[in-house]
């Protein structure tokens, strides 16, 4: 697991759920989880569109391509997407909505992205001074991917990742609440 390497985190994230299916080409993933981070830094942390590769080491780059209004932004992201021993470079283009202080939405735009189509939805809800955050996501890869890495395999990758981002959104408010 990843966040094992990275030393100087915690390990109070943990995974509440987490399912995936694969059909017809269609990977989608359903992650529940718990951030010892209040949700203003997890909400923080998740649209920093132009930081988000200190919150996943699988993404290489990411930028913010267009700015429509304050809650509207068209981001790009460059990731190393590895499974097992299948790696590629990964190209995604989200127009992505903050809704409000706790609800995120991401709708891939296939012409400019690596994806056929896609979709993602961030939902945060606060627990005393911790996070529950409900990340549900489809997509549907326009490259190949090898027949062996099924829903299971997608599932281990997607919550590996989660603990590695909520880790860090957990470092980042110890940072905060520092005096």
């Amino acid at each position: 697991m990843v966040l094992l390497l990275v030393p100087g985190l915690t390990q109070a994230a943990s995974i509440l759920q987490a399912s995936a299916s694969v059909d017809d080409g269609v990977y989608s993933v359903s992650v529940d989880t718990h951030i010892g981070a209040p949700v203003a830094t997890v909400m923080h942390t998740l649209t920093d569109y132009a930081h988000l590769t200190h919150i996943n080491p699988d993404i290489l780059e990411s930028s913010v391509l267009l700015v429509f209004d304050p809650a509207r932004h068209r981001v790009r992201t460059l990731i190393r997407a590895c499974i097992l021993i299948f790696c590629r470079d990964v190209e995604q283009v989200q127009d992505v909505e903050r809704l409000d202080d706790v609800h995120v939405v991401a709708n891939i735009v296939p012409e400019l992205s690596d994806f056929k189509s896609g979709a993602a939805e961030w939902k945060l809800h606060s627990l005393q001074d911790k996070t529950v955050l409900q990340f549900t996501a489809r997509v549907e890869p326009d490259f190949w991917v090898p027949p062996i890495i099924g829903a299971w395999l997608f599932r281990r990758k997607i919550v590996s990742e989660m603990l590695v981002a909520a880790a860090w959104m957990e470092m980042e408010a110890d940072v905060v609440s520092r005096p």
